[in-house]
């Protein structure tokens, strides 16, 4: 269990820094002033939250070498390796890859490795305003007559890329078991899609499927 745990966290804390690295590089590219504040806000979250979690590798004796100032993100997504090429993708991460992982850290808030669960309850109360912002920016987008076609493809390139990211129920099977992990892979996935139909109701891009 450790190991698979392990795993699991260190790509949890690989994708956070490097989703705090490209919030950070549209702060002052963003549309408006409102939403470069917002993405600085939540790339010092993000980066904080990385930098909490991977301390969590020691604890299960799986420590890596990176210091607190230079954490190498080797275990992110693609999309997230190199800088987001414009808007539309900078939202659709914000609403599906971090809306992945939320979930998935909203699966360990009561978790019975009690390190996982103090870190989980603290990132969430910070991830409140990234899903706010999200969910805001993505009802604008989806009704941009000029831009919600690429915002569409934006959206549909995050999810293929961090559908498949949680395992699968067989990984989750001993970690539920023990509880460290509430739920299943497919559960957080259905809570996601669930949360993006919702939040894309009444737009244009209400049939979006994202299966």
């Amino acid at each position: 269990m450790s190991a698979a745990l392990a795993g699991l966290i260190e790509s949890l804390a690989d994708n956070k820094a490097a989703m705090g690295r490209r919030y950070g590089e549209w702060a002052v590219s963003a549309p408006t002033l409102e939403s470069g504040v917002a993405a600085a806000a939540m790339a010092q979250d993000e980066l904080g939250h990385a930098r909490s979690t991977y301390p969590l590798l020691k604890q299960l004796g799986q420590a890596r070498d990176d210091d607190d100032d230079h954490m190498d993100p080797r275990g992110c997504i693609p999309l997230l390796a190199d800088p987001l090429p414009d808007w539309e993708t900078f939202v659709a991460v914000n609403l599906v890859v971090d809306g992945m992982l939320t979930a998935f850290v909203e699966a360990a808030q009561d978790s019975s490795f009690t390190q996982l669960q103090q870190r989980a309850r603290k990132i969430l109360q910070e991830e409140r305003s990234h899903a706010a912002h999200a969910h805001a920016w993505t009802r604008r987008l989806a009704r941009d007559p000029g831009g919600a076609d690429r915002f569409g493809a934006a959206l549909r390139t995050c999810w293929d890329q961090i559908a498949s990211w949680p395992g699968t129920d067989e990984d989750y099977a001993t970690m539920t078991a023990d509880g460290t992990l509430a739920g299943s892979p497919d559960e957080l996935r259905r809570r996601v899609t669930g949360s993006v139909s919702a939040t894309l109701s009444d737009t244009p891009l209400t049939a979006i499927e994202l299966e």
